[in-house]
């Protein structure tokens, strides 16, 4: 029997194109599954910063809840922040202060611990410098550290700003924690 050099070469070509598809859609469909892993996520804290009870151990406490995709997800919690003051620095006259801090979130379904690295402005000096506390700014970077329960296998992390208003020794702080994580 005889063999067609045309034929030949049409199988060729056919084997070679659905090759090239298979290896195409395998790329594709590896590239958005890690697309779609990828979900945004916000947690909104908020609390006391309480001079007149000090925290033993220099921690500020509130509450927080989780958005995933701009939905709630599982229930809130008590938040506990430890942080370590760094450097100040003079900033086009602004005074900044350079810290880390880890932020320890626990639910009835799990803990999150996120690593913090941001700045720190008081808006009025003069109240800082007197002792008392004053309204603040700060922002930065956070990191998931670690994850259990529900979160567990969470990795990521995003951008941050808070504020704290109000003087005296009792003042109320807001966090907005925004970002991408992998489930």
């Amino acid at each position: 029997m005889r063999s067609l050099p045309g034929c030949r070469v049409r199988v060729v070509m056919f084997v070679s194109l659905l090759s090239v598809s298979m290896i195409a859609l395998a790329v594709g469909s590896v590239a958005s599954g890690n697309a779609a892993s990828r979900s945004l996520i916000e947690i909104h804290e908020s609390g006391t910063i309480n001079q007149t009870k000090p925290d033993s151990q220099g921690a500020v406490r509130g509450k927080f809840t989780i958005m995933l995709k701009k939905t709630p997800f599982g229930p809130g919690g008590t938040t506990v922040i430890y942080g370590n003051p760094g450097s100040t620095r003079s900033v086009n006259g602004e005074v900044q202060t350079h810290f880390t801090a880890t932020d320890h979130l626990t639910s009835k379904t799990g803990t999150l611990e996120i690593a913090v690295t941001g700045t720190h402005i008081d808006l009025n000096t003069k109240l800082a410098s007197s002792g008392l506390v004053g309204s603040a700014a700060e922002y930065g970077t956070w990191k998931i550290r670690s994850a259990t329960g529900i979160y567990e296998g969470w990795k990521g992390g995003g951008n941050w700003a808070s504020a704290a208003v109000g003087y005296g020794k009792i003042q109320p702080y807001s966090v907005e924690w925004d970002g991408y994580i992998t489930p």
